[in-house]
């Protein structure tokens, strides 16, 4: 009896480790979704270079049309970010079409003589930084959360300023400058958002993930911008 109902005790505990160790932290579903999100735009550059480039030489305002859905769909997270499983459809369009976006200009640079030295540095100095960047966040002690009105306003600021530059084109100090404030911001952005993922509600792991693909993305659009504006020097 005793060694029976040892047996069955054992193979419960062993039953309910098992289940638990196969449990995703919070932290765990943030990194799954925020890999997801890396490929996803991968796979929306591979299929757009081999697939689809020859719409947007046709077409070039397709390029402004996507904008605005990215734009749309980031706008209207808060009304999707929980409700699944949109959630999850709506955050793979959104990195697949942020893929589709940049490859044009990834398709220009690989064509260029330097160009895949230009993207491949632009790759390694954005994984570097965003490791850096999110290490301090996680480890450091002081609360960042006041950073979020500083981030907010040179977010504001840069829109604009890149808005202008649209229509008042700037030469090359201006772009080094600019990129390298942008470099800067979503450095600052990571720390915080990752530092924030220890207060996130539980529910809330879509829209912590789609934050930190945000700030890998604008890092290495700023840093592959320096590097280029570099080159031209």
């Amino acid at each position: 009896m005793f060694g029976n109902n040892s047996g069955n005790n054992f193979g419960n505990n062993n039953e309910m480790a098992t289940s638990a160790s196969f449990t995703p932290t919070f932290f765990g579903k943030v990194m799954a979704f925020f890999a997801l999100a890396v490929f996803s735009s991968a796979v929306g550059v591979y299929v757009t270079m081999h697939y689809f480039m020859q719409y947007f030489y046709q077409m070039p305002q397709l390029v402004w049309i996507l904008f605005v859905v990215e734009l749309a769909i980031i706008l209207t997270s808060r009304m999707w970010s929980q409700r699944s499983p949109l959630n999850r459809i709506m955050f793979v369009l959104f990195t697949f079409i942020t893929g589709v976006t940049i490859a044009p200009l990834i398709t220009v640079l690989l064509t260029s003589a330097a160009g895949a030295a230009i993207l491949t540095k632009a790759l390694i100095a954005t994984g570097f930084m965003f490791t850096a960047t999110a290490l301090i966040g996680w480890t450091t002690k002081y609360d960042l959360s006041g950073l979020r009105g500083f981030l907010m306003m040179g977010l504001i600021g840069m829109i604009i300023v890149g808005i202008v530059g649209i229509f008042l084109p700037w030469g090359n100090s201006m772009e080094i400058v600019y990129s390298g404030i942008g470099i800067l911001l979503f450095a600052g952005f990571t720390m915080y958002d990752i530092q924030k993922i220890k207060r996130y509600p539980e529910n809330m792991y879509v829209e912590a993930a789609l934050n930190l693909y945000l700030d890998i993305f604008n890092l290495f659009l700023y840093i592959l911008r320096l590097i280029m504006a570099i080159s031209r020097r």
